[in-house]
C-alpha cells in the first residue's frame, strides 16, 4: 500500500506568512520614509477620526504617499503575474513581458504623441500607453502565427517579440530626437517611475489588476497541465491554442495597464517567477495555483522596497525605480543565462 506524499502544509503557511510580512514592511517604511516630514502610520487614526483640518503630515501620507504604494504594489504584482505566464506559455526561463514588445510599445506611442498632433487626438499619457501596448502586443501575436489554428511554437513568439521591439525602439529614439526640448520628461518616464502616482490612477488600476489574478488563478489548473507539454495537454482534453490565447490576453491586460502608469520598468516578470518557484521547491510544492499568488506578493513586495530605495539613494533627490530593478535585474538574467550555458 502506498500513501501520496504531500507537501508539508506548515511549511506552505510559513513561506506565504514571510512573504506577506515582508510585502506589509516595505508597504509600511514605503509609507513614512525618506521624507522632510516626520511620517508615521498615526496619521491614518487622524484621517479616520476626520478632523476639520488635518496636519501637513497626514495628508503626505494619505494624499501622496499611500496612492504611490498602492500603484507599485500594483504594478509589481502585475507584472510578476505576467511573467509568469509568459514562462509558462513559451517555456522558456529567459522570457519576460518585455520579449513581446509591450514596453517598447507603450513608450513609443507616449514618445511620439510628445512631438506630433498625435498628442491631440490622445490626450492622455495612459490612453497613449495602453494603445501602443496594444498595437506591439498584436504585431507580435499576428508576426507569431496566432491568427492561424495551428500550434504556436514558442520560439517563433520570441523572434516576432524581439522584431517587433527592435523597430519600436528605432521609432522612439527617432522620436526623442525630433523631440529635443521637450524630451527630458519623456526620457524620465522611459526609466520607469511612480513618483507622480495619483489617487485618480487608482479606479481603474486596482479593478484591472484584480481581473487579471483572477483570470490567470482560473487558469491555473489547465496551466500545470500544460506544463506536461503541448501534446500531453491535448491528449488529456486541453485546448493549447485556447489557452495560450487566454495567456497573452491577460499579459497585455496586466502589462499594458503597469506600464501606462509607470513607464516601462524592466526584469519584475523575470525575477520574481524565478524566485517563487524556488521556494516553492524548497516546501516540496510546484502549483500554479500555489505560484500564482505568490508571484503577486513577491511582486508587489519587490515594487515596495524598490521604492523605498529608490528615495533613499540620493535624498532628498529621488532615482527612477525602474532603473533599481534594472540593476537587481541584469545580474540575475546574466546568471540566469550563465546557468543555462552550462
Amino acid at each position: 500500500m502506498t500513501r501520496s506524499i504531500q507537501p508539508p502544509r506548515w511549511r506552505l503557511y510559513a513561506l506565504f506568512l514571510l512573504a506577506i510580512t515582508v510585502l506589509l514592511a516595505g508597504f509600511a517604511v514605503a509609507l513614512t520614509a525618506y521624507s522632510h516630514f516626520p511620517l508615521s502610520l498615526a496619521a491614518f487614526g487622524e484621517w479616520w477620526q476626520g478632523g476639520e483640518s488635518l496636519s501637513t503630515p497626514t495628508r503626505l501620507v494619505i494624499d501622496i504617499r499611500l496612492p504611490r504604494v498602492l500603484v507599485a504594489v500594483c504594478v509589481g504584482a502585475n507584472l510578476a503575474i505576467a511573467g509568469l505566464l509568459m514562462q509558462a506559455i513559451t517555456r522558456n526561463p529567459l522570457a519576460s513581458p518585455t520579449i513581446l514588445g509591450i514596453n517598447s510599445g507603450a513608450a513609443c506611442l507616449v514618445a511620439l504623441a510628445s512631438v506630433t498632433a498625435l498628442g491631440d487626438l490622445l490626450p492622455t499619457t495612459l490612453l497613449q500607453a495602453l494603445i501602443g501596448a496594444m498595437i506591439a502586443a498584436t504585431l507580435v501575436m499576428v508576426l507569431a502565427g496566432y491568427t492561424s489554428d495551428r500550434l504556436i511554437h514558442p520560439l517563433r513568439l520570441i523572434l516576432s517579440g524581439v522584431a517587433i521591439n527592435a523597430l519600436l525602439l528605432g521609432a522612439t529614439r527617432a522620436a526623442l530626437i525630433v523631440a529635443d526640448e521637450s524630451s527630458f520628461g519623456v526620457l524620465y518616464w522611459l526609466a520607469g517611475s511612480i513618483a507622480n502616482s495619483r489617487w485618480e490612477n487608482i479606479p481603474w488600476l486596482l479593478p484591472l489588476s484584480l481581473f487579471g489574478f483572477t483570470w490567470a488563478w482560473w487558469l491555473s489548473p489547465r496551466l500545470n497541465i500544460l506544463a506536461l507539454g503541448d501534446d500531453v495537454a491535448s491528449s488529456l482534453g486541453t485546448n493549447v491554442i485556447s489557452l495560450q490565447r487566454q495567456c497573452a490576453s491577460i499579459i497585455l491586460l496586466l502589462t499594458a495597464a503597469s506600464v501606462a502608469v509607470s513607464g516601462p520598468i524592466a526584469f519584475v516578470g523575470l525575477i520574481i517567477p524565478h524566485a517563487a518557484k524556488k521556494l516553492l521547491l524548497a516546501c516540496r510544492a510546484h502549483s500554479y495555483q500555489l505560484l500564482i499568488p505568490l508571484v503577486a506578493i513577491l511582486g508587489a513586495a519587490l515594487m515596495a522596497w524598490s521604492d523605498v530605495l529608490s528615495r533613499a539613494v540620493a535624498f532628498p533627490a529621488e532615482t527612477p525605480v525602474g532603473l533599481l530593478t534594472a540593476l537587481i535585474g541584469a545580474p540575475f538574467f546574466i546568471l540566469l543565462a550563465c546557468k543555462r550555458r552550462t
